[in-house]
């Protein structure tokens, strides 16, 4: 077991300090137990599948500006667990890339002397510092968020001079967000390019995805290929149309989109359509549609027969509207792609009346966390 040197401080990997295999079986107890006292059924179980990388396999991380004490030096990590204000230093962290913690360590250095944000005092120019890597492809995106003072052009600089780092991956994109939001959140209020292209690129399953800088992807490139083979597996050839819906990025999508005669998406999000669009254009798949909007409300006017429905919802869970779409339409298969297990169990307990979980497996994209992604195949009840 490799550990960092804040282990037990910062809030990210409560499990690093136990074996790998303990972890699954403590991770897939908790969460069966949860369904069962949901009275959720699994028709077939088919357990959990591990991440191809346990270590340094996060392919984004957004670390805060702060420090680990009063009045201590300036530190770029993560916030303490349980702790609003103080953020302890991710150079050494084992979930993500070492590159990471080059960069971090470099920029600590540069911005040794520059104000970061007090939320107390909502004061103070850095906020938050936004890497993502492309796992495949070795390409680097970074976001810095900042406050509105008068500070850029040494935002500028570090531009400039991080991209002479030595790193295994490249540097290819680099943004500056401004925000003065009270919120300890990275808000795109003001976003401008400082380098390169509008986004890095990403290949899931030989397909290659541009993702800028607010775009969403899963977190473990290698985890997320297992993740989505196993709905790939669940996905019925014959089904003619298929429904995506949060589809991001479009990476399930045009995944779905091999198998199936055509595949619509559905995000919320303005600038994941359009990099779904794009990257539909750039991978040459033509048989698939892409909505923008809330997806309780494009779901209102889809006038298509939809065999098959793929849901990959945020950690809230599906929106009432959605799961009602779901019921009133008795689709023959929904695959449900979950990360949070106390709102699938939640959403399923209205599904159920409809649904039987026919299939139902566990994929480790967290190691070291108590979080474990599921896929769950639905089948409609023969007497509806």
């Amino acid at each position: 077991m490799e550990l960092c040197d804040v282990f037990g401080k910062c809030g990210g990997c409560s499990y690093l300090d136990i074996e790998y295999e303990k972890q699954l079986n403590q991770k897939t107890e908790d969460i069966l137990k949860i369904l069962k006292d949901s009275n959720i059924e699994i028709k077939n179980y088919e357990g959990v599948l591990s991440s191809p990388l346990i270590y340094h396999y996060r392919n984004k991380m957004e670390y805060s500006f702060g420090n680990e004490f009063k009045d201590g030096p300036l530190t770029i990590g993560l916030r303490g667990k349980g702790k609003f204000y103080d953020v302890y230093s991710a150079k050494t962290c084992k979930i993500a890339p070492e590159d990471f913690g080059k960069i971090i360590e470099f920029s600590e250095k540069f911005f040794k002397d520059l104000p970061f944000r007090n939320y107390r005092k909502h004061k103070g120019y850095l906020r938050h510092l936004v890497m993502r890597k492309g796992f495949k492809t070795n390409e680097i995106l970074l976001n810095i968020s900042t406050s509105s003072e008068d500070h850029h052009s040494i935002i500028g600089k570090w531009s400039e001079e991080i991209r002479n780092l030595k790193l295994e991956g490249k540097i290819v994109s680099i943004y500056h967000t401004i925000t003065d939001s009270k919120a300890t959140v990275v808000k795109p209020d003001n976003v401008r390019k400082l380098y390169g292209k509008d986004y890095f690129v990403e290949n899931v399953l030989g397909i290659n995805f541009k993702i800028g800088p607010f775009s969403f992807l899963q977190t473990n490139t290698l985890g997320s290929e297992i993740l989505y083979s196993k709905v790939l597996d669940y996905l019925d050839k014959d089904a003619g149309i298929g429904l995506d819906l949060y589809c991001g990025a479009g990476t399930i999508t045009l995944l779905m989109a091999k198998k199936l005669e055509k595949v619509v998406g559905v995000e919320i999000i303005k600038e994941a359509v359009n990099a779904a669009k794009e990257n539909a254009k750039e991978n040459n798949v033509r048989n698939v549609d892409f909505y923008l909007g809330d997806a309780k409300d494009v779901v209102k006017n889809l006038n298509m027969d939809f065999e098959t429905v793929v849901v990959d919802p945020p950690r809230a869970g599906l929106h009432k509207n959605v799961i009602n779409f779901i019921m009133e339409n008795k689709f023959n298969n929904v695959i449900y792609v979950s990360c949070n297990p106390s709102n699938f169990a939640r959403d399923m307990i209205y599904l159920k009346e409809i649904y039987n979980i026919e299939k139902f497996v566990f994929v480790d994209m967290f190691p070291h966390t108590k979080h474990l992604e599921s896929v769950a195949l639905l089948k409609r009840n023969k007497s509806y």
